[in-house]
């Protein structure tokens, strides 16, 4: 449509010599400066034009020149994109183009009000360079003026006093009014960007938690070092689902991820309902801690109470697809080292004999077996029912006494009836 295809052609000129390199603050004077310039020459000409038709002594030729200099100018700058001597030659000619025509035409009606033309330039400065430095181009505007005033008599006209008004404010309202318009689209588009920052940097924020405890993610946004702590008591769990390579070798990879995927997903919903945090899984392996960041009341019970859960969640169908899966779990407290490891693939771990005894009493139970350290039985001898303590020979080191869980007590045991029988309930 012509409507359309006008209103292009307007926006290729405002914005010509804009590149896309230019930030939005560039962006926006020289789309302004253009606009000034197109608004200008032409208006000026046509100012000229007018009073030459009306007034046989009137000469248009002289101030031709200076409307002519500002569009041929404006036509140059996409080719040498000197923004700073485009700016200041177009300010200027804009600044002397009423006292250039004062000195050079006689005292006639037309040139009645001329002088109102030179606001043209502190305002345009106003807008393409800034506030402070726009001060200079209104002083001089100001000496302009009263330096027109003294050029000489000038003949007043209502009609050339109406038309230079006119002219002026048909260059300043709609460059004003584009600016604004201009600064709205920059503030919209600002603040779309913002929340679209907003969004990234939560969805960051959220996996970031998904890897790191909420303490130490907030830490690592704050601090470039080394994140490593010593925590006196944590409880330490290991799970491995027995023989899970063997059982899902016939079926297809999909099939593996999803239903390993959907076990996990119940672990790790069981692991948040205690307070409890996720450390890592390797494999069909998966590593709890207690008593870390997120500090449950009783840390030694959440971890058995969550132990005793992820076995009853093997038991269930819907999530197995019916397989007969097993787990051997090993629980096992006492002091730790806990830290952030590497920089672009970090992940929080856990270091320390703790750690270790724990994976050891996982890696040599039995299937469907939660076997504790004698921490734990300490811990929980009198809310929690243990089979007989027995003696596990433990790779580096040697015969440790294991005892095994089996399901809370129902009844609660006092510590001097649990020392008297310490092997079962």
């Amino acid at each position: 449509m012509p409507v359309i295809r006008s209103l292009a052609l307007l926006s290729r000129l405002i914005h010509a010599g804009v590149r896309p390199e230019d930030d939005e603050e560039r962006r926006l004077r020289l789309s302004l400066l253009n606009l000034a310039s197109l608004l200008f020459g032409p208006a000026a000409l046509l100012w000229l034009c007018i009073g030459h038709q009306l007034d046989s002594a009137f000469s248009a030729a002289p101030g031709a020149l200076v409307p002519l200099l500002v569009l041929l100018n404006y036509a140059l700058f996409p080719r040498h994109r000197r923004f700073a001597r485009y700016r200041g030659s177009q300010l200027g000619l804009m600044l002397v183009f009423p006292l250039l025509n004062l000195v050079s035409l006689p005292p006639t009606p037309a040139t009645s009000g001329l002088a109102l033309w030179a606001v043209i330039a502190p305002a345009c400065a106003l807008l393409t360079v800034g506030n402070a430095a726009s001060n200079l181009w209104f002083i001089g505007f100001l000496g302009l003026t009263a330096l027109s005033a003294g050029v000489g008599p000038q003949a007043g006209s209502p009609l050339f006093m109406a038309l230079h008004v006119t002219l002026v404010s048909g260059v300043l309202y709609p460059l004003l009014r584009f600016a604004l318009r201009q600064r709205g689209k920059t503030r919209a588009r600002l603040a779309a960007a913002h929340r679209q920052l907003r969004r990234e940097q939560e969805r960051s924020e959220r996996l970031l938690l998904n890897i790191l405890p909420a303490p130490i993610a907030a830490r690592l946004k704050e601090q470039s070092g080394t994140i490593a702590d010593g925590h006196p008591e944590v409880v330490v769990m290991f799970a491995d689902i027995v023989n899970y390579t063997r059982i899902a070798s016939d079926m297809p990879p999909k099939k593996v991820f999803e239903l390993l995927n959907r076990i996990f997903c119940r672990f790790d919903e069981l692991t948040d309902e205690r307070g409890l945090e996720r450390i890592k899984t390797i494999g069909d392996g998966y590593m709890v801690a207690g008593g870390l960041n997120a500090h449950p009341r009783e840390p030694h019970a959440a971890a058995a109470s969550l132990a005793i859960a992820m076995q009853s969640t093997l038991r269930d169908a819907a999530i197995t697809d019916g397989l007969a899966l097993e787990l051997r779990i090993g629980i096992a407290s006492g002091p730790v080292v806990a830290g952030v490891v590497g920089r672009g693939k970090f992940i929080y771990d856990l270091w320390g004999d703790t750690v270790n005894l724990a994976y050891r009493l996982c890696t040599e139970g039995e299937p469907s077996v939660i076997q504790c350290d004698g921490h734990m039985f300490e811990r929980l001898g009198n809310t929690f029912v243990f089979a007989k303590p027995l003696l596990l020979f433990l790779k580096g080191k040697g015969y440790v006494p294991v005892y095994r869980l089996r399901s809370p007590r129902i009844f609660a045991v006092s510590p001097a009836a649990r020392r008297r029988t310490p092997e079962a309930a």
